[in-house]
């Protein structure tokens, strides 16, 4: 999201063959079985786990998925320093709650160079609602974390702890917030998008520069307009290419208080634009040529699946899309639905080619914000046909109390007439066409199945906006005094930019009725309790600041909590 990106051409990718050969190569390299002779490790003289760590993700009730990534030395962007093709990896995983901690399951993997030695076991065969230890040895070396697996199907769980974070740019701030999450001992983490950032955005959003517009209400951050400047490494050119991706996630990586979260308990992941590029839509760029894109973003997606603890099931069958919706059911307590709101969406309503994809437009300026077909003449989608119908069916087999939407963009429409981008506040609409509200037929669409499912208690959960929010996701998003078919809480960021959104829910904002509550001025994460009857939301906040290296001298405070009654979609303030 960085409405002031100016970009130098945007294009519409049309040699569909170019893809479609492209992504059959990438998703033959990641589901191929090395074919080479895997060494043991036994000549390694230092630990080639330690840069990296290891993580577990994608719970089932019988099983979840382990991750480690093999590197010596960032700088060599092939072999990452180590001497040998391939590397056969031991791994077991203990119970941690039956006596004496029996090996529950226990195998090799191979650790290989065309797959930027990642290592994805999915491991099965365990049992539901356990909590287990595993490790990942080679040679001498070893590395260990912790994981638990989901609650027993049609089981009715008492209570469920976990936490959701988005959005780290490591320029901006320290990722403190990811070991304070992971000390709240949530039961898994959702990452909603942004895990890492193509390049960095500095020269949009400079900290040590004066605000775009000084009005009453739009004074500047305090303490975290002041830029970290952490990482040492080259970051003012977008990465393009497959050995930069996977570079670029090795300097997220490396950085200890996101492996304490990883190794701590399992996450549950999706992504949002910046994985790829800011504010791209499916097979559009918002700078490049058609080819380079092409290129890129298969680039991309490859990096992400090697890189994150998920199941390489999740591939495509069809070799142009790389599938990563899917759902995750804790008992009959809750269904979480973890969306994908890039491969599939349309263009942004009244993209320019000087202005990048998306921008803040009124209903005047943008009568294709409410268009059912585009400029292009295809139908506006944000999740696309087939996502569509699947979530269809996950609210109408669901079983579940509550049935959670986890995706990376704000589905309330929000009004920013308020936005401290104007020099004075605007008197019409103003939509942000990047998010739910700039494809509202889509976005009807879903509130529809919602209001149609009541019953199931629909929970929005949405990040990219660097803010904390309560909002209310309206049956008519144009009349305030609608009904509120669903909560949403929004997560602020982990360490990127912050920028003053309190006007947006001031007097005369428009938000009357969608913007329950917000925090713009700090960095942190959310964290949710669900039992049967209430599902409770604690928006936490880093403090005093972000900036501060040292994550001893931070904690974590409340921005405030909400809670949701089962039959209520009202959030109420506790």
């Amino acid at each position: 999201m960085s409405e002031s990106h100016i970009a130098k051409g945007r294009h519409r990718i049309s040699r569909r063959a170019l893809l479609q050969s492209a992504f059959a190569a990438a998703a033959a390299g990641m589901m191929a079985p090395a074919r080479v002779t895997a060494a043991s490790g036994t000549g390694l003289k230092s630990d080639p786990f330690q840069m990296l760590g290891a993580a577990s993700g994608d719970p089932l009730p019988d099983g979840v998925v382990l991750w480690c990534r093999l590197a010596l030395d960032l700088e060599d962007g092939k072999r990452w320093g180590l001497p040998e093709d391939a590397y056969r990896i031991g791994w077991e995983i203990r119970d941690l709650e039956r006596s004496g901690r029996p090996i529950a399951a226990t195998g090799t993997a191979i650790a290989s160079a065309d797959k930027g030695y990642a290592v994805h076991v999915e491991a099965t065969g365990l049992q539901p609602a356990t909590r287990y230890a595993y490790r990942f040895t080679l040679g001498d070396y070893v590395t260990e974390g912790l994981t638990r697996t989901a609650p027993a199907a049609g089981s009715m769980p008492e209570k469920l702890r976990f936490a959701f974070c988005s959005c780290a740019e490591y320029e901006f701030a320290f990722p403190h917030a990811y070991e304070l999450m992971a000390r709240d001992e949530p039961e898994f983490i959702v990452h909603l998008g942004d895990y890492i950032y193509e390049k960095t955005y500095d020269e949009f959003y400079r900290f040590d520069a004066p605000p775009l517009v000084r009005r009453p209400g739009c004074e500047s951050l305090s303490e975290d307009q002041k830029r970290a400047r952490f990482l040492k490494f080259d970051r003012t050119a977008k990465v393009k290419t497959l050995s930069q991706f996977r570079r670029r996630y090795a300097e997220y990586k490396s950085d200890p208080r996101l492996q304490y979260a990883h190794r701590t308990c399992p996450f549950i992941v999706t992504w949002d634009d910046h994985e790829v590029e800011n504010d791209y839509a499916a097979d559009i760029s918002e700078v490049r040529e058609a080819e380079d894109f092409v290129a890129t973003r298969i680039a991309a997606y490859r990096a992400y699946f090697e890189n994150m603890p998920v199941r390489l099931s999740v591939l495509p069958v069809v070799a142009t899309r790389r599938q990563l919706y899917r759902a995750f059911d804790f008992g009959n307590l809750l269904r979480l639905n973890m969306l994908d709101e890039r491969q599939y969406r349309s263009d942004q309503a009244c993209a320019k080619g000087l202005r990048g994809n998306a921008r803040t437009l009124s209903l005047g300026e943008c009568p294709e914000i409410e268009a059912m077909i585009g400029a292009d003449g295809s139908a506006r989608e944000m999740l696309g046909r087939e996502q569509s119908r699947w979530l269809e069916r996950q609210f109408d087999t669901s079983k579940a109390v509550w049935n959670v939407l986890a995706q990376g963009v704000m589905m309330a429409a929000i009004d920013s007439r308020a936005d401290c981008n104007w020099k004075e506040p605007r008197t019409e609409t103003m939509i942000w066409t990047d998010g739910w509200g700039g494809y509202t037929v889509a976005r009807q669409r879903v509130v529809d199945l919602m209001e149609k499912h009541r019953a199931k208690n629909p929970v929005v959960l949405s990040g990219d906006v660097h803010s904390h929010f309560v909002t209310r996701v309206l049956k008519d998003w144009k009349d305030q005094n609608s009904a509120c078919v669903a909560p949403e809480f929004t997560c602020t960021a982990i360490s990127s930019f912050l920028r003053n959104l309190e006007p947006w829910a001031g007097p005369g904002g428009g938000n009357d009725r969608t913007i329950v509550d917000l925090d713009s001025r700090h960095h942190g994460y959310v964290v949710c309790d669900v039992m049967k009857d209430t599902f409770d939301v604690t928006a936490k906040r880093v403090t005093p600041s972000a900036i501060l290296p040292d994550t001893a001298s931070v904690k974590s405070e409340t921005s405030y909590a909400y809670r949701v009654t089962a039959g209520d979609p009202e959030p109420r303030k506790i």
